[in-house]
C-alpha cells in the first residue's frame, strides 16, 4: 500500500493535478470509469435518481455500461456529469478539455476525462497543448497498461477529491476497519474504490517510473506519435491509399484504394477494405484493427510499442500493397 500511495503521487504529479488529489490502481480504465462515475453521482447527490450525464459519441463504451451498472441509465433529467476525451479509442482525438471545464463550473458538473489511451502522451513535448485543462478535472481514468508499455491489468483513477470517492464507496464494517498512526497505514484501499481483494499492481509501475524514468518515457512517446504522422505523411503522398480522419496522437485511421478500386461504391471499397484486413491478420507480417468513421470502414493502426519504428510504417504500406494484390485484378 506504500509503493501504491507513491506511485499514485507520482502519477499526480505528471498530470499536474492538486497536491490533495488522491485514486488507486484498478484493473483497467472500464473499472477505472465506472469508480470515477460512481464519485460523480455521490457528488450531486440527487435524491431524484434521474440523472444524466453528456459524452461524445467518440466516448468509449464503457462509460455508457457504468453509467447502467451504476442505474444511471439513458433517459434522466438531472446534469451530474460530463466526460472528456483524452484520446478517443477510435481515431485518437482530445476534446478541448479546458472549455468543457468551462461548461462544467457554469451548470456545476462533475467533469470526469477519460484518458485510459491518450493521457500518457502529455508527458510529450509535441502532444502536450492538446491536454491542457486535463488537471483541471474531478476525476480521471489511466491505462498505464497502454501508454505506460506495462502488461495488462492496471489502471488508475485519480479524484481531485478523494473523499468524496469515500464516501461513494465506504462500507464501516468493523472487519476491514483500519489501524494506524500514519497516513498509509491506516489507507483503506476498498473506500475509494469497488474492489476488497486486489492484486500487487503499483509494483510495476513504481519499478517502470523508478527504473526507466520520465525522460525515457517521453522519448518513447515522441516516437510513436512520430511513427503515426509518418504513415499519414506517406499516405497523404501516396495514390492509392486516403486518410480518414487527421492523426492527433498515435492512432491513424485509412482506407487503401488502388486505382482500379476508385470509381466503385463506397460499399465496395468498404468491403474491399475488409477482405484486406482480413487477408493482412492472416499474413502475419503486420496487423491492423479496424473503426467505422461517418459509416466507412476503415483500417485503424495504433502505435504504443516503444519499440516501432519508422521503418515499421513503410512495411505496413508495402505489406499492404502486397496482401491486395493476391486477390485484386491486374
Amino acid at each position: 500500500m506504500e509503493l501504491e500511495r507513491l506511485t499514485i503521487d507520482w502519477i499526480r504529479q505528471i498530470l499536474g493535478f492538486n497536491a490533495e488529489a488522491g485514486g488507486l490502481f484498478v484493473s483497467g480504465g472500464s473499472m477505472a470509469n465506472l469508480a470515477a462515475l460512481a464519485a460523480a453521482r455521490q457528488a450531486k447527490d440527487d435524491p431524484s435518481g434521474r440523472l444524466r450525464m453528456y459524452a461524445s459519441s467518440a466516448t468509449h463504451f464503457s462509460i455508457a455500461k457504468a453509467a447502467a451498472l451504476l442505474g444511471i441509465g439513458r433517459a434522466g433529467y438531472v446534469p451530474f456529469c460530463v466526460v472528456g476525451n483524452a484520446g478517443t479509442v477510435d481515431t485518437g482525438a482530445v476534446d478541448p478539455l479546458a472549455e468543457i471545464r468551462e461548461v462544467a463550473n457554469r451548470f456545476q458538473l462533475w467533469m470526469h476525462v477519460d484518458g485510459s489511451y491518450g493521457a500518457f502522451a502529455m508527458l510529450a513535448k509535441s502532444a502536450k497543448k492538446l491536454f491542457a485543462g486535463m488537471e483541471q478535472a474531478d476525476s480521471i481514468a489511466l491505462d498505464p497498461h497502454k501508454w505506460l508499455y506495462l502488461p495488462v491489468d492496471v489502471g488508475c483513477v485519480i479524484y481531485r477529491n478523494p473523499e468524496i470517492a469515500r464516501a461513494a464507496f465506504a462500507h464501516e464494517a468493523e472487519y476491514t476497519r483500519m489501524f494506524g498512526e500514519e497516513a498509509d497505514e491506516a489507507f483503506a484501499c476498498w473506500d475509494y474504490g469497488p474492489e476488497l481483494s486486489r492484486r500487487f499492481r503499483a509494483l510495476k509501475v513504481w519499478m517502470l517510473l523508478k527504473g526507466v524514468g520520465l525522460d525515457s518515457l517521453r522519448e518513447a512517446i515522441e516516437s510513436n506519435l512520430a511513427c503515426a504522422r509518418y504513415l499519414e505523411s506517406m499516405v497523404q503522398a501516396s495514390d492509392d491509399f486516403e486518410m480518414v480522419a487527421p492523426v492527433e496522437l498515435s492512432i491513424f485511421c485509412f482506407r487503401h484504394v488502388p486505382v482500379q478500386h476508385r470509381s466503385a461504391s463506397p460499399q465496395a471499397i468498404d468491403a474491399f477494405n475488409e477482405r484486406l484486413l482480413v487477408a493482412l491478420q492472416r499474413d502475419g507480417s503486420s496487423y491492423l484493427s479496424n473503426a467505422t468513421l461517418g459509416g466507412r470502414f476503415a483500417l485503424r493502426g495504433c502505435v504504443l510499442n516503444y519499440r516501432t519504428t519508422l521503418r515499421d510504417m513503410e512495411i505496413l504500406l508495402d505489406d499492404l500493397r502486397r496482401v491486395a494484390r493476391l486477390f485484386t485484378p491486374a
